[in-house]
C-alpha cells in the first residue's frame, strides 16, 4: 500500500499564491539531471505565479527523494513535491496534473516538462501569450536537441491528418485546462512509449486543437539510447493498439474528411475561368486561389515543404469537363483512376466522347499513342510535377504537345450515354495545351528563384507534410483512396458483375430505388466488366457509377470449393486494397452476385460498413448438384450482417442451412418495372374483354435463350401442339440462341423476336399474351411471372426454385419439372377448351400482384439499415 498520500504534497510549506500555469515534471532515474529542469522551471520570467509540481514515481535513487525535497524546502511557494508508486510515465504526468488542477482552481494551463529537458527563461509567458490570443488548446515546439545535437522544424498549421501518421506534438507542451477538464488524460495503460502522441490524438478527437510555437524554447536533451529508442522498436505494436484505440478517428472515411480540410489532395485548374480549386472531393467548393495565390503557395511549398503544403496533384480541366463527368455519375471514380494510374506514369490524361446506345465504357491505353492530344483532363504525378518545375529546361515537357512524347503517359478513355435532354456546352479537349501554359507560367514566377536560398536552419520535423496525400492511403496497401466526402448522409453501394438486363440487375435496381425513397444515396460498383448499359433510370437511380477495374478477379482455379462451388481467388487472396479504396467511404453495401468481393466484406465491416448479400437462386452443376451464389454467400455468411434472399422459401433455405434467422431479411420480388395501379387496372380489364373474341390462344416465352430455361422442353411442347393443329400462336422473345449442340433447337431459333428492355415494349408484350410459358430447369423467383400476372396473363412455370411462392393454381398452372412437357400441354388444352379460365385465374393473378410492390419487400431490411446507421453515427469521434 502506498504510504504517501495521493491527495496531498509531501511537503507543508508556504502555498503558490493563485498560479496560472503549473510546470509537472515527472521524476524516474533522473535524479541529478532533473536539477538542470526545476532550475530552468524557477528561471522563467512572467507576470504570473507558476507552479512547479515535482511527481517522485517511485525513483529507486534516494537521491531524488533528497533532492526534491530540498527544492521544495527551498521554494515553498513555487515548489510542490509528490511522491507516488511507479506507474509508468502517464501515471506520473496525471497525478502531478490531477493534484494541481483540484488544488489550485486559478492555474489555466499545465506545462509538461520532462526530468531531463530545460526550458529557456521566456518559454512558459511565450507558451501563455499565445494560448490567449489565438483559438487553440495547446502550444506545441519545434524540438532543438542537445547531446546528440539536431534542431526540428515543426511549425505550420497544425494537422490532424499528419497528426495520425506521425508525432507531431512534443509532450513538452503548453496544454489549456480546459482539455483536462474534459476528461482528457494521459493513458496509464501505456508504457512503451508515444503516450504523448496518444494523448494529443485523444484530445484532437475530443475537438481540441494544437498550434505550433517557433520558437518556444524547448531544449530536448537527447542521447542514443532512451526510452523513445525503445518505443520505436515496439512501434508497429504501440501504433496497433492505436489504430484500435482510435479507431473512429483512424477510419479512412475521417482521414479522407481531414485531408480535404485541411491539406487538400487535388489542385484543380479550371480553365475557362482561370481558377484554381484546392479540394479532394471535386463535388464540394474546396478553397478557391487565383493563379497568383496558387503560385506563391505552391513555391512557399516547394521551398519548405515540412512548413507549408500545397496540393500534391496538378489537374488540368474546365468547368465543362468536370460538370458533363459528373452529370454522367462518374466524375469521382475519374479522379481515383486518374490517380491510380499516375502509380505507373509521369502523366495520366482522360478523354471524353458520347454514344447513342446509353452505354457507360471505359478503356486503357498506356503510352497512350497520341490519344492525349485530345485529352479534356489531365492529372501529373506529384514527383514528375516537381521535377518539371525545378527542371533547367522544359525541352523534355514540351514534347506532350507531340504524337510521340517523352514523358510516360496512361489515357483514360471513357465513353458516355449522350443526354437527349439536357444541354451541355461542348467539352473542350485542349487540356494537354493548356497544361503546357500553366507549367511555363509557374516556371516563370519571381518566387521561383527563392528555390536556390537556403533558408531554414533547422531540418524538415514533418516530412509526412509533403506526403500528406498518402496518408489515407496507408489502409490499402498503398492504393489511392476515392475522393469522396459523404458528411452525415447515408450511402448505399450495390456491387454488381455487369449490368445489362437480367434479372439480378432488376432487381439491384428496384431494391436501390426503394433505399433512395428512404433517404439513402445509392451508388453502383461494376466487378467484372468495363461496357455497361446504363439506361435513363438507371442514371436517375444511382449518384455514382464505379469500376473496380481488375482483371486478376477474372481467373479461376478450383482449388478451394465450399459444399460443391468453388471459391473465387480473388476472394481468397486477391486485390483487396484496391477495392477497399474505392468503398470505404460507404455506410452498406449490397453485394448481388459479386463473387470476389465476398472475400472482403469482412474488411469493410470493419470500416463501420454494414454488409447485405442479396442471394436470388441455385445453379446446378453438370451433374444436377445445386451450387452458385447461394452457396458463396453461405460460405462468407459470417461477414455480412444481413441475408436479403429473393423470396421467403430461399429465407427458409438460408436459415435451414445454418444462418442465423435475426440475420435474414427477404426482400420478396416484385414487378421490376413501376406501373400505375390504375394503370395495371384498365389493362387487365382490356385483356378480360377480349376473351371472348374467337382467335388462337396467344402463348409467349420471354427471357434469355440459355440453358436453365429448359429450352428443349420447350421446343418438345411447341412441336406438339403443331403436331397437334393446337390452335396457338407462339411468340418467343429474347437473345437468339447463338449455338447449341441440340440440333432440334434450330427451329426455335429461326422463331426468336429481339429481345426488349423498355418498360412500354415489355407491357405491350404482356398486352399480347394469354400465357406466358416457363419451363426452367431452375430459377429463383423469375420477374417475367410476376410482371405477366399483374397483366392478367395465366403462367405456366415448373415448380423450381420460389415460383410456388406467387403460383398456384389459383392463379395459374405450375407443373412438375419431371412431367413438364406433358403437364403443360394438357394445361394449355384445357384452356383452349374454356377459355373462362383464362378470365378467372388471370384476375386472381392481378389482384394477387397489386399487393406487392418493393418498397413493402424491402421495408424491413432498410429499417435495419437505418438503425445500423443511426447506432454508428451517434457514437463520438473518441
Amino acid at each position: 500500500m502506498n504510504r504517501y498520500s495521493e491527495s496531498q504534497p509531501l511537503t507543508q510549506h508556504s502555498q503558490p499564491i493563485a498560479p496560472r500555469v503549473a510546470i509537472v515534471t515527472p521524476i524516474f532515474k533522473h535524479s541529478v539531471l532533473m536539477t538542470e529542469a526545476i532550475e530552468s522551471a524557477l528561471e522563467q520570467r512572467a507576470d504570473f505565479p507558476i507552479l512547479i509540481v515535482l511527481v517522485n514515481d517511485g525513483c529507486p535513487h534516494q537521491e531524488t527523494d533528497t533532492i526534491c525535497l530540498e527544492y521544495a524546502a527551498a521554494y515553498p511557494e513555487q515548489i510542490v513535491y509528490l511522491k507516488k508508486l511507479n506507474g509508468g510515465l502517464s501515471s506520473a504526468r496525471n497525478h502531478g496534473i490531477k493534484h494541481a488542477l483540484k488544488a489550485w482552481p486559478s492555474v489555466e494551463a499545465v506545462y509538461l516538462l520532462d526530468a531531463d529537458n530545460r526550458l529557456r527563461r521566456d518559454s512558459i509567458s511565450r507558451g501563455m501569450s499565445l494560448l490567449a490570443t489565438t483559438d487553440c488548446d495547446w502550444v506545441y515546439p519545434n524540438i532543438d536537441m542537445f547531446g546528440v545535437n539536431w534542431s526540428g522544424d515543426y511549425s505550420g498549421d497544425y494537422s490532424l491528418l499528419i497528426h495520425t501518421t506521425m508525432n507531431i506534438c512534443e509532450a513538452g507542451s503548453l496544454i489549456h485546462r480546459r482539455v483536462f477538464d474534459a476528461g482528457v488524460y494521459f493513458d496509464e495503460g501505456m508504457r512503451l512509449g508515444f503516450e504523448d502522441w496518444d494523448f494529443f490524438l485523444s484530445a484532437a478527437s475530443a475537438g481540441f486543437k494544437g498550434k505550433n510555437l517557433e520558437d518556444f524554447g524547448l531544449r530536448y536533451r537527447k542521447r542514443p539510447e532512451s526510452m523513445l529508442a525503445d518505443s520505436h522498436r515496439d512501434q508497429d505494436e504501440i501504433k496497433g493498439g492505436m489504430l484500435r484505440k482510435h479507431k473512429k478517428l483512424m477510419s479512412p472515411k475521417t482521414l479522407v474528411s481531414l485531408e480535404h480540410t485541411e491539406v487538400p489532395r487535388y489542385a484543380l485548374y479550371l480553365s475557362d475561368t482561370n481558377q484554381y480549386r484546392l479540394t479532394v472531393d471535386p463535388a464540394l467548393p474546396g478553397k478557391t486561389l487565383t493563379p497568383d495565390d496558387y503560385t506563391r503557395q505552391l513555391w512557399k511549398t516547394i521551398i519548405a515543404k515540412s512548413r507549408d503544403h500545397s496540393p500534391a496533384y496538378l489537374v488540368i480541366g474546365s468547368t465543362q469537363a468536370f460538370d458533363r463527368l459528373s452529370s454522367s455519375k462518374i466524375l469521382h471514380w475519374a479522379l481515383w483512376k486518374l490517380e491510380q494510374s499516375l502509380e505507373t506514369c509521369n502523366i495520366a490524361t482522360l478523354t471524353i466522347n458520347e454514344n447513342d446506345d446509353y452505354r457507360l465504357r471505359t478503356s486503357i491505353t498506356e503510352n497512350s499513342q497520341a490519344i492525349h492530344l485530345d485529352a479534356s483532363v489531365v492529372m501529373v504525378s506529384p514527383r514528375c510535377f516537381i521535377e518539371i518545375l525545378l527542371d533547367t529546361g522544359t525541352q523534355w515537357i514540351n514534347t506532350i504537345a507531340q504524337e510521340q512524347c517523352l514523358p510516360t503517359i496512361t489515357n483514360v478513355s471513357i465513353d458516355i450515354p449522350k443526354d437527349h435532354i439536357n444541354e451541355y456546352e461542348s467539352v473542350p479537349n485542349t487540356a494537354i495545351y493548356q497544361l503546357l501554359a500553366q507549367i511555363h507560367t509557374l516556371r516563370s514566377s519571381n518566387y521561383a528563384s527563392a528555390v536556390s536560398h537556403n533558408w531554414e536552419w533547422r531540418s524538415e520535423g514533418i516530412p509526412e507534410r509533403a506526403r500528406a496525400h498518402h496518408a489515407t492511403r496507408q489502409q490499402f496497401n498503398g492504393h489511392p483512396t476515392y475522393p469522396k466526402i459523404t458528411s452525415h448522409s447515408k450511402h448505399v453501394g450495390f456491387i454488381l458483375p455487369l449490368v445489362e438486363f437480367g434479372g439480378v440487375e432488376k432487381v439491384t435496381l428496384n431494391i436501390a430505388r426503394s433505399m433512395a425513397k428512404r433517404g439513402w444515396t445509392p451508388h453502383l460498383f461494376i466487378l467484372e466488366r468495363n461496357d455497361i448499359a446504363l439506361p435513363k433510370e438507371w442514371q436517375s437511380v444511382f449518384d455514382s457509377v464505379n469500376f473496380l477495374d481488375d482483371e486478376s478477379q477474372n481467373d479461376w482455379d478450383g482449388a478451394v470449393s465450399y459444399l460443391g462451388t468453388d471459391i473465387s481467388p480473388w476472394a481468397r487472396h486477391g486485390n483487396h486494397g484496391k477495392a477497399a479504396s474505392l468503398m470505404y467511404w460507404l455506410d452498406a453495401v449490397v453485394n448481388c452476385h459479386g463473387t470476389g468481393l465476398h472475400g472482403m466484406m469482412g474488411r469493410l465491416k470493419r470500416y463501420g460498413i454494414t454488409t447485405v448479400a442479396s442471394l436470388h437462386l441455385s445453379d446446378l452443376s453438370p451433374g444436377g448438384r445445386p451450387v452458385g451464389h447461394t452457396y458463396l454467400g453461405l460460405a462468407f455468411e459470417h461477414a455480412y450482417d444481413f441475408i436479403a434472399p429473393c423470396s421467403n422459401m430461399l429465407g427458409d433455405w438460408c436459415h435451414s442451412m445454418g444462418v442465423p434467422a435475426e440475420k435474414v431479411y427477404p426482400i420478396p420480388n416484385a414487378p421490376s418495372y413501376s406501373m400505375d395501379p390504375e394503370t395495371a387496372a384498365q389493362l387487365v380489364l382490356r385483356k378480360q374483354s377480349e376473351l371472348t373474341i374467337d382467335r388462337p390462344l396467344r402463348v409467349i416465352f420471354l427471357g434469355r435463350m440459355d440453358k436453365q430455361k429448359g429450352l428443349s422442353h420447350l421446343t418438345h411442347v411447341i412441336s406438339q401442339t403443331k403436331l397437334r393443329s393446337m390452335p396457338i400462336e407462339w411468340r418467343i422473345v429474347g437473345k437468339s440462341v447463338i449455338s447449341s449442340n441440340d440440333s432440334s433447337l434450330a427451329f426455335i431459333n429461326s422463331m426468336v423476336e429481339p429481345p426488349v428492355f423498355d418498360d412500354q415494349s415489355l407491357t405491350d408484350l404482356y398486352d399480347w399474351a394469354d400465357v406466358l410459358l416457363l419451363l426452367s430447369d431452375y430459377e429463383g423467383l423469375p420477374l417475367t411471372i410476376l410482371e405477366a400476372m399483374r397483366q392478367g396473363v395465366v403462367v405456366i412455370a415448373t415448380d423450381v426454385g420460389a415460383v410456388s411462392e406467387v403460383l398456384n393454381d389459383d392463379v395459374g398452372y405450375i407443373v412438375n419439372p419431371s412431367t413438364r412437357a406433358p403437364d403443360t400441354i394438357a394445361a394449355l388444352s384445357e384452356i383452349i377448351r374454356d377459355k373462362k379460365i383464362l378470365a378467372t385465374k388471370g384476375r386472381a393473378a392481378a389482384e394477387r400482384m397489386a399487393a406487392m410492390s418493393w418498397e413493402i419487400s424491402a421495408a424491413a431490411l432498410i429499417t435495419q439499415l437505418d438503425e445500423k446507421f443511426l447506432a454508428r453515427n451517434a457514437t463520438s469521434l473518441a
